[in-house]
């Protein structure tokens, strides 16, 4: 005798149900984690760079870079900076090395001969990241040109490395060693220095008291 066939159960009883901690772990999964914030102040960082081995401090999201270390780098770098070929200074090719070692970085902070090679670097990649310069050796005679916000520039008063630097943001020292070596990285309010930038950060209004009468 024909037995008539039982009904198939609806489909939704074959598929395993998804509960929502699975969805979230899913998600979660295909969010890339958001990478380290340094913890180090721009001066803290400065002084890593000028005693690590090759000049360069990784720390979470910062690359700093220092300066001139030794009779040698000035005698080979500083002629080349005269004549505009930064790319083929020993520091810009450091600094390269250690950013495709470290794609995590966002915000570079160059002193003086890193400064010039950070400033290079951001020419070459149309400003791809955040960047602070300390005693930059840059020619900028225009006082009225407005600040760039994603790269700004930091003096004392009375240095002469960056004495061409009008555009810089000059501050009087807050340190003893500063107010001898002007040229120092150092001696800086945190204050003074905001520590990301956006495309539309506007330094004047983030600090009034940029460019005191010195």
């Amino acid at each position: 005798m024909y037995k008539k066939r039982k009904h198939h159960k609806n489909l939704n009883d074959y598929i395993k149900p998804v509960t929502s901690m699975k969805v979230n772990n899913i998600i979660a999964q295909a969010i890339p984690d958001e990478p380290p914030k340094s913890t180090f102040s721009d001066e803290q960082g400065l002084a890593k760079a000028y005693a690590a081995p090759n000049a360069i401090f990784i720390d979470g999201n910062k690359a700093f870079v220092a300066g001139t270390r030794s009779v040698g780098e000035a005698v080979n770098d500083w002629g080349k900076i005269a004549k505009r070929d930064t790319t083929h200074i020993e520091r810009y090719g450091q600094l390269v090395k250690a950013l495709e070692a470290n794609p995590q970085v966002d915000t570079l902070i160059g002193h003086s001969l890193g400064a010039s090679a950070v400033a290079e670097l951001q020419k070459n990649t149309n400003n791809k990241y955040l960047a602070r310069y300390y005693g930059a050796p840059f020619l900028n005679l225009n006082p009225f040109d407005g600040p760039d916000p994603r790269n700004q520039t930091f003096r004392h008063p009375g240095d002469p490395v960056s004495a061409l630097d009008h555009k810089a943001n000059t501050f009087r020292p807050t340190t003893f060693h500063a107010w001898w070596w002007t040229h120092d990285y150092g001696g800086y309010d945190p204050a003074n220095i905001p520590d990301s930038y956006s495309n539309d950060f506007d330094f004047n209004e983030y600090h009034p008291k940029m460019n005191p009468t010195i």
